[in-house]
């Protein structure tokens, strides 16, 4: 009864705390004041004058403290074990059937396990943490130094009690490649101490797959190309499979081949291409019953067969590292048949009688032969730095006469790169060459700028295929702002009428007033040359790698360079290509339709027809091109194999041309290339954070950091200002101030 009239229980260890504001208590206390003394009007005895004013004062001082707010605060603290996070790894290795039930079942009785717990949370990962446990086993990337870095951070300040880790050690982040390669790597600090559960019998899985398949990007018409495939046994140990080379599902070769001792296997397929186009051939093995993962026993592959390969002559004045970096360049690709001179040997030391001829070492350049019979081999013609008048002599508007005509007839591709032998220094400008290079040359020397700069990206260059170094116009622009600056240009030019510049000089003008062209191209005849008014394009190469980005840019503009020049399909006006050649099952095939005009300028509103066949039937889309020039549809993949493509581009009743390309669609992915656990690198990473470690089929022990205990502080309050008692405080005293003085005839 006391407890209720006092709005609760009371506990001696509380203390009676005051929630108003100040503000609040003083208004109240002013306004009871001046209540009490109105109270003295009226005509009554003084004892009943007392009485009344002794009521009102004990009345209005209970509304005082009810405006007061009081509460009754009693604070006791209790002691709880540190928080228990649980680590649950949710990819796509987790559901792979041992057994016959996945094995993430094991998943289940570890958390019911730990519930029991106190302070339990669980966290599912791949590649990041997310809150709860994991509905489906299905992503990909797992990351463990990710996700433990992840932790860390999430938890940033405060103590964990203990970590629990479920996983099948399937980590395909750096740390465990790192201990793969034999390094012993160090593991992301932990908030708390770890407990690795292992997830998995090794022994339990069968599953046989095609780990790769490399058929090196490229084939040439009737050339012999080898197809490697890897494949992989888990529970085929020593065994022997027949494994399939299929091209449009139709079987093309069956070959036995026999995994070592630890399920690894390879096997080569020599194929010779009779049609040039793409074309997707599929290695498969077969799917026996108990198959872990029968969505990786087929993998197919997209090949590209080219009619030839490009025959490139490059022909370099001098040793620099400029020609090193591009003969590099063109001898690593396999596309390329390349034929270099680099001009050791002089003109004058094949004419001397001081030296005998088996006394040289260096053959003499075969200019001759180059420039008139052997000329008519090559796709395209490099000049770096060379000084034609050395060799040529007498003959120089013949030979580089031969050179012009090879080009604008024979519809072949030129390149002339800078440097202190080209251009206007090399005395280009009265030559034949000069009717087709994209810069109009100085009849005169005129002394090249020296000083380092960034070159400019034109208009016209961040469209151009040469110049695309990536599909995003943005990102295009910021991998050319990003690259090393260059040393030097020439300023003995200017664009030549019709060139196209794609690169100029920030502030050095050319001989028209206007910015030097940097990089320059054009269409001459039936062939297409570019200018390179530098020598120093292999700094390209190296700023890209210091920054760990590679050699990308440098490798990427001379292949588009190249590709133009040669009229290589890929850079037609008219293409269509998918985003990734190779499309896993379920994600959607992406393919993106780009439209230029005779100057590679986008068009806009182009209205592309296209229609996708593969095993699923055919699809037929419509599509304008944006302002870009470029449109994209997305295909869904429901059908593994090969899916063939057809755009057919025209505008306003005129055609512009059509492109076809070919795409194929498998199920393979990533996280299921290794399907069998790996315990002994979750035992490594157990022993290396000074954790614990059971192994699959246990329910051990939780390792917990008592120093990871925190006090609780419970707080309970009783409102005391509410109370029944006080309200029945202030009726009473009131009620008898007013009969007082009712009974003296007041009001």
């Amino acid at each position: 009864m006391i407890a209720w009239l006092l709005g609760g229980e009371l506990g001696s260890t509380g203390a009676l705390v005051r929630t108003a504001p100040d503000a609040v208590v003083w208004a109240a206390a002013l306004a009871a004041g001046v209540a009490w003394v109105a109270a003295w009007r009226g005509d009554r005895s003084p004892l009943a004058r007392a009485v009344e004013l002794g009521a009102w004062a004990m009345a209005l001082a209970g509304l005082v403290v009810a405006l007061a707010r009081p509460v009754w605060v009693e604070q006791a603290g209790r002691s709880e074990p540190g928080r228990l996070v649980v680590l649950v790894d949710a990819s796509g290795s987790m559901a792979v059937r041992e057994g016959g039930q996945p094995r993430h079942a094991a998943v289940d009785a570890w958390l019911a396990r730990l519930r029991e717990e106190p302070g339990v949370e669980v966290l599912q990962f791949s590649d990041r943490l997310e809150p709860g446990a994991p509905a489906a086993f299905d992503r990909s990337g797992t990351d463990l130094a990710a996700v433990l870095g992840d932790l860390s951070d999430r938890y940033a300040g405060e103590r964990l009690g203990g970590i629990v880790l479920l996983t099948d050690g399937l980590d395909r982040g750096p740390l465990r490649a790192a201990w793969q390669a034999g390094v012993d790597p160090e593991p992301p600090q932990l908030p708390g101490p770890l407990t690795v559960a292992a997830i998995g019998q090794a022994g339990a899985v069968k599953d046989l797959s095609v780990v790769a398949v490399d058929a090196g990007g490229y084939a040439y018409l009737r050339t012999p190309v080898t197809l490697r495939a890897r494949l992989a046994g888990t529970g085929f140990e020593g065994g022997t499979v027949d494994v399939e080379l299929t091209r449009d599902g139709a079987l093309v070769e069956r070959r036995p081949v026999t995994l070592d001792a630890e399920g690894r296997g390879e096997v080569s397929f020599d194929i010779v291409p009779t049609e040039a186009g793409r074309f997707a051939w599929s290695v498969r093995v077969p799917a026996y019953d108990g198959d872990a993962v029968p969505g990786n026993n087929e993998l197919p592959v997209v090949l590209r067969v080219v009619r030839d390969k490009i025959r490139v002559l490059q022909v370099a004045g001098a040793p620099s590292w400029d020609v090193k970096f591009l003969r590099r360049f063109l001898k690593g690709d396999p596309s390329v048949d390349l034929v270099s001179f680099f001009i050791l040997r002089t003109h004058e030391d094949t004419q001397t009688a001081r030296w005998d001829e088996d006394e040289l070492s260096l053959i003499a350049f075969p200019y001759q032969d180059l420039f008139t019979s052997e000329l008519s081999s090559f796709d395209l013609v490099v000049f770096q730095n060379f000084d034609y008048e050395e060799f040529f002599q007498s003959r120089a508007d013949q030979l580089l006469g031969n050179v012009r005509d090879h080009i604008v007839e024979g519809g072949r591709g030129f390149v002339m790169t800078g440097g202190d032998r080209s251009f206007d220094l090399g005395a280009y400008g009265t030559t034949p060459l000069g009717d087709i290079l994209p810069v109009t040359v100085a009849a005169q020397e005129v002394p090249p700028d020296e000083a380092p700069f960034q070159p400019v990206l034109t208009g016209a260059g961040a469209r151009h295929p040469v110049t695309r170094l990536v599909s995003d116009a943005a990102e295009n622009g910021a991998w050319w702002g990003r690259l090393h600056a260059l040393d030097g240009v020439h300023r003995g030019i200017r664009p030549a009428p019709g060139a196209t510049v794609l690169l100029r000089h920030p502030s050095v003008t050319g001989t028209d007033g206007q910015p030097a062209p940097v990089l320059a191209v054009r269409e001459a005849g039936r062939g297409r040359t570019l200018a390179l008014t530098v020598d120093t394009s292999w700094r390209w190469s190296l700023s890209e790698a210091a920054e760990g980005r590679g050699n990308q840019a440098y490798l990427r503009f001379w292949k588009a360079a190249m590709r133009w020049l040669v009229k290589d399909p890929t850079a037609q006006r008219v293409s269509i290509e998918p985003e990734r050649e190779n499309v896993a099952l379920g994600e959607p095939a992406r393919l993106v339709v780009r439209v230029r005009d005779a100057a590679f300028s986008p068009v806009e509103g182009a209205e592309a027809a296209v229609d996708v066949v593969g095993d699923a039937g055919a699809r037929s889309f419509t599509v304008l091109t944006n302002a870009d020039g470029e449109a994209v549809i997305e295909v869904p993949s429901e059908r593994r194999g090969a899916h063939r493509v057809r755009a057919v581009v025209g505008k306003g009743g005129t055609g512009l041309g059509e492109a076809h390309t070919v795409y194929a669609v498998t199920s393979r992915d990533p996280e299921l290339e290794e399907v069998a656990p790996d315990p002994a690198f979750l035992q490594w990473l157990a022993s290396r954070s000074d954790g614990v470690f059971h192994a699959a089929g246990t329910l051990g022990e939780v390792v917990r950091d008592a120093a990871a205990d925190r006090t609780v502080w419970d707080r309970r309050e009783v409102a005391v200002w509410r109370s029944p008692a006080l309200m029945l405080w202030v009726a009473l005293w009131a009620g008898l101030a007013w009969i007082v003085r009712r009974r003296a005839g007041l009001r």
